[in-house]
């Protein structure tokens, strides 16, 4: 019986372990994408599509304030 104890203990730590690891990477991430203001895919794609949509002529471009 002690045995299979140590066994499922040892599998629980393993997950734990897994999943603060998990967490941490994504902790990060999270963190550097606030930083750096990084565009994830979806936002790349409508970007892409906005700046077709200028060339086209289709819209103008924004010409107010200028960018800080």
């Amino acid at each position: 019986m002690p045995e299979r104890i140590g066994d499922i203990l040892t599998l629980l730590m393993g997950a734990l372990a897994v999943g603060y690891v998990v967490y941490e990477i994504e902790r990060r991430r999270r963190k550097l994408h606030d930083i750096w203001d990084v565009l994830d895919e979806e936002d790349a794609l409508l970007t892409a599509e906005l700046e077709e949509m200028v060339e086209r002529g289709e819209l103008q471009p924004f010409a107010g304030t200028a960018l800080a």
